[in-house]
C-alpha cells in the first residue's frame, strides 16, 4: 500500500515539476518583451522566484526521493536499457533545471 502512495506522490510531483521547467522560459520571455522597465518587472521578478523556488525546486526534490525509493522497492536493475535510458532523461532535467 506504501508503494502505491510513493508512486502516486513521484506522479504529482513530476507532473508539478514539468509544468514549471515549461512555464519558467515562457515567464523569462513574457519579462523580456517588456517594452519599458517598472512595475511589472518587479512582478515578473517575484513569479519567477516563487515559481522556482515555492514549487520547482521541492518538486524536483520529491521526485528524486520518490524515485530512489522506487527503484529500490523495485529492485530494478541499471543495466536495463529502459532504466538507463530513464535515468539518463532524469540527469538531462536536472541539468535543465
Amino acid at each position: 500500500m506504501i508503494y502505491l502512495w510513493v508512486k502516486v506522490l513521484h506522479v504529482l510531483a513530476v507532473i508539478s515539476w514539468m509544468a514549471g521547467l515549461f512555464y519558467l522560459p515562457r515567464l523569462f520571455v513574457y519579462h523580456a518583451d517588456r517594452p519599458v522597465a517598472g512595475e511589472g518587472d518587479e512582478i515578473f521578478k517575484i513569479m519567477e522566484r516563487r515559481l522556482l523556488k515555492a514549487i520547482m525546486r521541492p518538486a524536483a526534490v520529491v521526485v528524486a526521493l520518490t524515485g530512489s525509493v522506487l527503484l529500490y522497492v523495485l529492485a530494478l536493475p541499471l543495466v536495463e536499457p529502459w532504466v538507463a535510458l530513464k535515468l539518463l532523461a532524469v540527469i538531462l532535467m536536472f541539468g535543465f533545471h
